[in-house]
């Protein structure tokens, strides 16, 4: 197993920010609440193509770990609730593993590997679907209002959860099929197929 170097860790750092950052613009649509059914397809389509360029510098175990690790405290830190952080963690090991299988060289298993990550867009949707006063009333404490936090559960019905979930990972999927098409030549560099 490779050891982990100064670059290594600098690199998990910098694109995990950079891919958190992609997400935080997908998300940006949230702010129109009949828009929030789509919040995790523009996510994902949006910091699929960062990831891409990010596998190009994977080749040890333990690196979407980290990405995993700053995604989580990053988004419980900022009000997406505490369960982020322990289901990003779990989805992080799943996809190290999934990635691993691949020989950290196969385009299509980090696809895979991200398109599987985009999971972690259902524990950011846990309190809309399954704590529902508690959230509608957290968004009044936070100045959205009423009429806002109203707006938002109607398009966000029950039933909803594990087809907006999927959306997500379909959001990711084609972010990374971008991502694919815009960076062959670092992907070719990189020894990846």
């Amino acid at each position: 197993m490779k050891k982990f170097g100064i670059r290594d860790l600098v690199n998990a750092g910098v694109f995990s920010l950079l891919t958190v950052m992609a997400t935080w613009c997908g998300g940006m649509i949230g702010f129109i609440p009949v828009l929030m059914p789509l919040v995790p397809f523009a996510c994902g389509l949006l910091s699929g193509p960062v990831f891409m360029l990010y596998s190009t510098k994977i080749d040890k175990f333990g690196m979407v770990f980290i990405m995993g690790i700053v995604f989580g405290l990053v988004f419980s830190m900022s009000g997406h609730g505490l369960i982020v952080l322990p289901a990003i963690i779990i989805l992080s090991l799943i996809c190290e593993v999934i990635l691993k299988r691949g020989g950290y060289k196969s385009v299509k298993t980090a696809r895979l590997t991200y398109t599987v990550f985009m999971i972690f867009a259902a524990a950011n949707l846990i309190p809309i679907y399954f704590a529902r006063d508690a959230f509608i009333q957290s968004l009044i404490d936070q100045d959205y209002g009423a009429e806002y936090a109203e707006k938002l559960l109607s398009v966000m019905p029950t039933w909803s959860f594990i087809p907006v979930v999927l959306v997500g990972m379909l959001g990711g999927y084609l972010g990374c099929t971008i991502g694919i098409k815009i960076l062959n030549k670092h992907f070719k560099k990189a020894g990846m197929v």
